[in-house]
C-alpha cells in the first residue's frame, strides 16, 4: 500500500464502483436459500435536505441487513419514496410560490411529478453515499402505476370484505390544507389562550354565565349540559345565546364536572371530539358555522366572513367581557401546526375502532426490538376515538376508484382488471347505474390518505397475498401511523402479521438534546449544512457517520456531536493504517508457505486468536438479537484493545516469524468481516487489497460472515497478566511525562509469590517488545500479607528522561520509577480494573490496583 493518507472519498468512489460494477445487492429470485425481506420506509420526497438523524436510522437497519446478508440468507431490500399526498404538495407549493387551488389540476400534479423525480434523484444518491445495501432495481415510487394498483386493489377488497364504508359524518379538518384529517394527523400542542365568561339567559331572565376558549363559536352552540345532581339548573330546560338570539336546550350529563367554573357546559358543533360525541348521542341540531377555510359562515349574521380569530376578537369585544390567560392542549395539524377544526362531507372510512381487539393481538405476536415499544402502539389502539378517515380532499394523491351515479349517488367501482384507474379521465365500468339505471356519473374528486398507500409496501414490494415478511425498520414516532396502518391493511385484508420482527429507531437530536427534524432544520438559519449527511461525509466519510449511528442501541436517542463522528474516521485510518503495516510486512499477498499450527504457535499469537474468538461468539449473539451496538462495541473493544493496542505491540519484534504474519492475516481478515456492517467502505477496500485475490468473492459484503476456528480457544491467562502489567508501565510513562517511543532502559518485574514468579517467567520477552525495553530484570517485590503481587519499575537512559523526576532523585545518571499491581487468583474477589479498555473476565489477573506511591531508585 501506498504510504498516503487514508483519502475517504477516493475510497468511497472506488468501492462504490465495485458494488454497482458487480451489482454486489442484487436480489436473484428463484434461486435457493432462505429470504431476509426488510421493510424500509419510504422517505417523504418533501424537502431539499435530510438530516443526520435519517442516516441514522437508515444506517441501523443496514447494519442488521449487511449481517443478514453475510449470514448467508437472500436478502431483499428494496427502497421507496412515499411522494404522493399532503407533504409532497406543501413542499412544491412551497417552493415554487404557488398555491394547488390557483391552477389547473393537471398542471399541479404534473409539478408535483418533476419535483419528486428531482428529489428522488438526490435522495437515491445520497444513501448510495451513505452505503446502504440497497438493491436499486426494486426501487418504487408510491405514485407510480404499480403502487396505485396495490391501493386500489385494497379499497375495492375492504369494501367487499364490509371494512370500508362512505359516511356524511363530522370529520377533523385542517383549514390552512382545506382537507380532512385522521386522528393520526393530529398532534397536541400547548398554547397560550384565554378562558372567556359568557352569560346566557335562562327562560326567566336568569343569567347563566359559561367559561369557554371559543367564544366564536356561540353561534355554532346548541345546548348546555349540566351534571344531574347540580341543584342550581334543576327545572331548567332551554337558555338564549348572547348576540345571536336563539334558544339551545338545557340538558344532563354525567360526564359534566358540577365543580368546574359555573357547572354549565356550551356543547357547539363542533369545537371537539365531546361536542361530537353529544350530538350524536343526544341528536342536537346541526349548526356547523366553521367554513372550509377558517372563517364564520353565514349562520354567524353580521359576524360572518370573519376568520376565527378576527371573530373571537370581534364577539369579545362586544360582549364586553375580560378573558384570564391560561395555557391549554390544542390538537392542531402536525404538518403545518394548524388548530383541527371540523366538517361534514362524505368520506371513506376503515373500520378500526371496532377491530382495535383484532389488532392489539397482532401486536402482542409481533416481535419488538426493543420490547418497551410495544407499548406505544397498545396505547394507541386504546385511545382509538375514529375509524380511519382515507380521504383527502387534495390533487397529487392516489385516486379512489369510484363513481358515483348522479341520481341515486350509489358508488359504481373500478373492476380489479382495469386497475389503476383515473375517474377523473376514464370512464366507469358500466354504461347505466345499476340501481336506478341512470347513465350519468360523476367521479370522487378526492385522493387517498397517502398513508393508505405506504401501508402496503409489504404487497407493494412483494406483491398482492405475500408472505409474511421477516422485518419492518422505522422510527417510533411513525408507529401510530405506518406501522399500526400496515396491520391494519394486514389483518383486515390478509388476516395476518405484515412482518415477523419490527426495529424500532430513536431520534437523531442535536448537541442540546433538541430533535433534529426537516421542519426544525429550515427555520435555523445555517443550521441545517451542520448536520447535512453530505456535508458529513465530504467531511469525515460515510463510515465515520455510520460508525457515529452505532452508539445508539435501537429505540434509544442519539446526540449528534462532532467529536464522535471524528472518533468514527479515526477507526478508519487505524484500520487502514493497520493494513499499511501487513503490506510492509506481509506483502499485499500475504504470508508465504502453509498456515502454522495453531497450538503450536507461540503463547502470544494464541491469545489474540482466543479472545478473537470469544469476539466473534458475542458479535454474532447480539446481531441475532438484532442487537447491532452489542456486536459493534464487542468488535471495538477487540480492535482497539486487544489487536492494536496490545497484540500489535507484542509482534513488532517478531513480525518476520511465520506465526505472527499468520496470525495478523487471520486476525485482520476476521476484523474486517466483524466491522463489514458498520464500515462497509474501508473493509471493502482491505478486502480488495488482500484477500480477494485468495477468496475469489467479488465484494467483502457477500462472504460468511466470520466463523472462530476450534482450536484458537485457548487458556490466555498469562498473556491476560501481561496486558495488565503493560498498562502499569504506560500508566508511569504517562505519570512522568515519558513518550511511547522512548526506549527503557531496564522493566523490572518483582514478584511476591511462586505463583506470580512463575507467570512472570512466561511472559517476560513478549513483555520486554511490547514495552519497548532493552531488558527485563526479576527480583522480590515487599506485599502485604497475604496478597500476591507484582511491582512494575521501568528505567530511562540518561539523556531520556522525564522533566518531572522522581522524588529524591537530585542528579540520577538514570531514572527509574515503580508502582504496584495486585495478583488476583481465582478463588479471590474481582477487583475492577482502573485503566484501559482490555475486559479482563474470569480469569487469574494483574489489576492495577491505580494510582499507587512512586518511588523513586538508582539503577546501575
Amino acid at each position: 500500500m501506498e504510504a498516503a493518507g487514508y483519502d475517504h472519498l477516493s475510497v468511497e468512489a472506488g468501492t462504490r464502483e465495485i458494488w454497482e460494477s458487480a451489482d454486489v445487492y442484487r436480489f436473484v429470485p428463484g434461486e435457493h436459500g432462505a429470504v431476509f425481506t426488510v421493510d424500509t420506509p419510504p422517505a417523504y420526497v418533501s424537502a431539499d435536505h435530510l438530516h443526520a438523524g435519517h442516516a441514522m436510522s437508515y444506517s441501523q437497519a443496514d447494519f442488521i441487513v449487511r449481517y443478514h446478508r453475510m449470514r448467508g440468507e437472500r436478502v431483499f431490500y428494496p427502497m421507496g419514496f412515499d411522494d404522493n399526498g399532503l407533504p409532497t404538495e406543501r413542499f412544491v407549493e412551497q417552493a415554487h410560490g404557488v398555491r394547488s387551488v390557483d391552477m389547473p389540476r393537471a398542471e399541479f400534479v404534473a409539478l408535483c411529478l418533476a419535483e419528486t423525480r428531482r428529489l428522488g434523484a438526490v435522495y437515491e444518491e445520497l444513501w448510495r453515499r451513505l452505503g446502504l445495501s440497497v438493491d436499486w432495481s426494486l426501487r418504487y415510487s408510491t405514485i407510480d402505476k404499480r403502487c396505485q394498483r396495490i391501493a386500489q386493489t385494497s379499497f375495492i377488497k375492504l369494501r367487499e370484505l364490509g371494512y370500508l364504508r362512505r359516511a356524511e359524518d363530522p370529520v377533523l379538518w385542517c383549514p390552512l390544507d382545506r382537507t380532512a384529517l385522521a386522528q393520526a394527523d393530529i398532534e397536541d400542542a400547548e398554547r397560550h389562550g384565554y378562558l372567556f365568561p359568557v352569560t346566557f339567559t335562562g327562560p326567566d331572565g336568569r343569567p347563566l354565565e359559561i367559561a369557554t376558549t371559543r367564544p366564536e363559536l356561540l353561534p355554532a352552540c346548541v345546548a348546555l349540559y349540566h351534571h344531574p345532581s347540580d341543584g342550581r339548573y334543576r327545572g331548567l330546560t332551554t337558555a338564549r345565546v348572547p348576540l345571536f338570539g336563539y334558544e339551545v336546550p338545557v340538558l344532563t350529563d354525567d360526564t359534566v364536572d358540577p365543580e368546574y367554573g359555573t357547572g354549565l357546559m356550551m356543547v357547539c358543533t363542533f369545537g371537539d371530539g365531546e361536542d361530537v360525541r353529544r350530538w350524536r348521542r343526544d341528536r342536537l341540531p346541526l349548526r356547523m358555522v366553521v367554513t372550509e377555510d377558517g372563517r364564520l359562515g353565514s349562520l354567524a349574521g353580521s359576524y360572518a366572513g370573519l376568520t376565527l380569530g378576527e371573530a373571537r376578537k370581534a364577539i369579545v369585544a362586544e360582549l364586553g367581557v375580560t378573558g384570564k390567560q391560561i395555557t391549554h392542549t390544542v390538537g392542531v395539524h402536525e404538518r403545518c401546526q394548524t388548530p383541527a377544526e371540523f366538517q361534514i362531507r362524505p368520506q371513506w372510512f376503515i373500520a378500526v375502532r371496532e377491530n382495535a381487539d383484532r389488532f392489539r393481538a397482532r401486536a402482542a405476536e409481533l416481535e419488538w426490538i426493543p420490547e418497551f415499544m410495544r407499548r406505544r402502539l397498545e396505547d394507541w389502539i386504546d385511545g382509538l376515538k375514529w375509524d380511519w378517515n382515507v380521504s383527502r380532499q387534495r390533487r397529487y394523491g392516489v385516486p379512489f376508484p369510484v363513481w358515483f351515479c348522479t341520481r341515486c349517488g350509489e358508488a359504481v367501482v373500478a373492476r380489479l382488471e382495469d386497475l389503476p384507474v383515473d375517474p377523473l379521465t376514464d370512464k366507469p365500468p358500466a354504461d347505466a347505474c345499476a340501481s336506478c339505471g341512470s347513465g350519468s356519473f360523476e367521479p370522487d374528486p378526492d385522493v387517498m390518505d397517502t398513508w393508505a398507500t405506504s401501508s402496503l409496501t409489504p404487497q407493494i414490494i412483494r406483491g398482492w397475498g405475500t408472505a409474511t415478511l421477516s422485518l419492518r425498520v422505522q422510527a417510533f414516532e411513525i408507529i401510530r401511523t405506518w406501522l399500526f396502518y400496515t396491520i391494519v391493511q394486514s389483518e383486515l385484508n390478509f388476516g395476518q402479521l405484515p412482518w415477523h420482527s419490527a426495529m424500532i429507531s430513536g431520534w437523531g437530536l442535536n448537541e442540546q438534546g433538541r430533535k433534529l427534524s426537516k421542519r426544525t432544520l429550515s427555520n435555523q438559519a445555517g443550521g441545517s449544512a451542520r448536520y447535512s449527511p453530505s456535508e458529513v461525509i465530504e467531511r469525515f466519510g460515510a463510515d465515520a457517520l455510520r460508525l457515529w449511528a452505532a452508539k445508539a442501541r435501537s429505540g434509544t436517542d442519539l446526540r449528534y456531536n462532532e467529536k464522535d463522528v471524528r472518533a468514527g474516521r479515526k477507526f478508519a485510518v487505524k484500520l487502514w493504517n493497520v493494513g499499511r503495516f501487513l503490506s510492509l510486512n506481509l506483502g499485499e499477498g500475504g504470508p508465504a508457505g502453509a498456515p502454522a499450527d495453531v497450538p503450536g504457535r507461540p503463547l502470544v499469537d494464541r491469545w489474540v486468536l482466543s479472545h478473537l474468538a470469544d469476539t466473534v461468539a458475542e458479535a454474532t449473539r447480539s446481531f441475532d438479537v438484532y442487537d447491532y451496538s452489542g456486536a459493534y462495541q464487542a468488535s471495538s473493544r477487540m480492535f482497539w484493545s486487544v489487536y492494536c493496542d496490545r497484540y500489535l505491540e507484542m509482534v513488532k519484534d517478531r513480525v518476520s516469524d511465520a506465526s505472527a504474519q499468520w496470525t495478523l492475516w487471520e486476525t485482520y481478515r476476521v476484523l474486517l468481516g466483524l466491522f463489514a456492517p458498520f464500515a462497509p467502505f474501508v473493509t471493502e477496500e482491505m478486502y480488495q487489497r488482500f484477500y480477494r485475490r485468495h477468496e475469489q468473492a467479488v465484494s467483502l459484503h457477500v462472504t460468511p460472515w466470520p466463523s472462530a476456528d476450534a482450536a484458537w480457544e485457548s487458556d490466555r491467562s498469562a498473556v491476560d497478566q501481561l496486558a495488565v502489567i503493560l498498562d502499569a508501565t504506560r500508566a508511569l510513562r504517562s505519570q512522568h511525562k515519558l513518550g511511547n517511543s522512548t526506549r527503557l532502559r531496564l522493566l523490572t518485574l518483582e514478584a511476591s509469590s511462586a505463583a506470580a514468579d512463575a507467570l512472570l517467567a512466561q511472559i517476560a520477552e513478549p513483555l520486554r517488545v511490547a514495552a519497548r525495553a532493552d531488558a527485563v530484570s526479576f527480583g522480590a517485590a515487599d506485599h502485604p500479607s497475604g496478597v500476591d503481587g507484582v511491582t512494575v519499575s521501568i528505567a530511562v537512559l540518561p539523556g531520556e528522561q522525564s522533566q518531572a523526576p522522581a522524588p529524591r532523585i537530585r542528579q540520577p545518571r538514570a531514572c527509574a520509577w515503580s508502582a504496584a499491581c495486585g495478583y488476583r487468583d481465582r478463588s479471590a474477589p474481582a477487583v475492577r480494573q482502573q485503566r484501559g479498555r482490555f475486559p479482563l473476565r474470569g480469569r487469574p489477573a494483574l489489576v492495577n490496583r491505580g494510582p499507587a506511591t512512586t518511588k523513586g531508585k538508582t539503577t546501575t
